[in-house]
């Protein structure tokens, strides 16, 4: 039987009572409801977006949700995990901060919000998964304690995966430090010495001090290199490259392998809602304005991660003849993930698309 898609057409210019009328409308027709009972202890994941972004998912967009989960008598609180680099959210204090001057207190949400994989990113479950890179996998604590997960997603393109959309904010999104450095490790990038006009932006924000410079040139030490690709997201002069045919292909399997771990501690107790909207090209880690690469479309909702994300590429390919990982990153296959994560039964590939109106 085909999995159902949920999809009602959303912009961020609308008005706020729009807007939350439309989610609400969303949920209820999606039944997503089902998921969730009384007295549950849910954890809303979402991306506050690094600082100075300003198209990741705004508060007002999470409110109308936890406000559904509270009057249905859950105990709702807002999650993500920490990250490998440099930024304002590879602690849980510096990591809440930003989420607190990004909006996302519990005055204008009504959640409180806490990092699942606890103080530095240490604190971890593992999960059994039997696949082809992993048997097990380290998710986050705080995501196999919560009695429930709600992943809410902002759907952007990815420069190692093509499409940054739900199956990656599951997999690399709940994943622990050490499940983020699995999926990254013997990955390595490469310095295009011609490009290189020694700014240092790679160097200062490398979370291994992996990268040194010699005669202006940045040279990457493959002994202290996590491969995390943040020298390669942040660089402006393209000076930096994995290598693309064998690279992305790994890094999106091993996604879908620790989302796998995810949905194995929440059988029939997870759901999602995926919005496209803001989609830019790189994801909302960077911590830079970005502009929007395509126009609004609208938000899904359902229970498996591998059709939502396959109804975003399709339905952005209808209304757009295109999709923001085509746009973005043309040389990236988006789809490994997908039918990787259909293959280890992470979902469907099989869906039927049913509109909101």
């Amino acid at each position: 039987m085909s999995e159902k898609v949920y999809y009602i057409p959303l912009s961020v210019d609308e008005p706020g009572d729009t807007i939350e009328k439309k989610i609400k409308k969303l949920f209820k027709r999606s039944n997503l409801g089902k998921c969730f009972e009384s007295r549950d202890v849910v954890g809303i994941k979402l991306h506050i977006g690094e600082e100075g972004v300003i198209t990741a998912l705004r508060p007002h967009f999470i409110k109308p949700l936890v406000a559904i989960l509270r009057k249905s008598g859950c105990h709702p609180f807002l999650t993500d995990t920490n990250v490998l680099y440099k930024g304002k959210r590879n602690n849980a204090v510096d990591h809440i901060l930003l989420a607190h001057k990004h909006g996302f207190t519990i005055e204008n949400t009504g959640a409180p919000f806490v990092v699942a994989d606890g103080l530095i990113g240490r604190n971890e479950v593992e999960v059994e998964i039997n696949c082809e890179n992993y048997k097990k996998v380290p998710i986050a604590a705080e995501a196999v304690n919560a009695s429930a997960l709600l992943v809410v997603t902002h759907v952007t393109g990815h420069i190692a995966c093509g499409l940054g959309g739900t199956i990656k904010n599951l997999g690399m999104g709940f994943s622990s430090r050490k499940g983020k450095l699995h999926q990254h490790a013997n990955l390595p990038p490469e310095v295009l010495e011609l490009n290189c006009t020694g700014c240092e932006v790679c160097r200062r924000w490398c979370p291994s001090d992996a990268i040194v410079m010699r005669n202006n040139i940045a040279v990457i030490i493959e002994e202290k290199c996590i491969s995390c690709g943040e020298c390669i997201a942040l660089c402006r002069y393209d000076a930096v490259s994995f290598k693309w045919d064998s690279t992305s292909e790994i890094l999106q399997k091993r996604i879908a392998e620790h989302a796998l771990g995810v949905t194995k501690t929440k059988k029939d107790k997870i759901g999602f809602v995926t919005f496209m909207i803001n989609q830019t090209g790189e994801c909302d880690c960077m911590p830079k304005k970005m502009k929007p690469i395509l126009p609004d479309i609208g938000a899904l909702a359902g229970f498996d991660p591998v059709a939502v994300d396959k109804a975003v590429l399709d339905i952005s390919q209808r209304i757009h003849k295109t999709d923001v990982s085509r746009s973005a990153f043309p040389n990236v296959d988006p789809t490994i993930q997908l039918r990787y994560g259909e293959k280890i039964g992470l979902g469907s590939l099989d869906y039927r698309l049913i509109e909101v109106v």
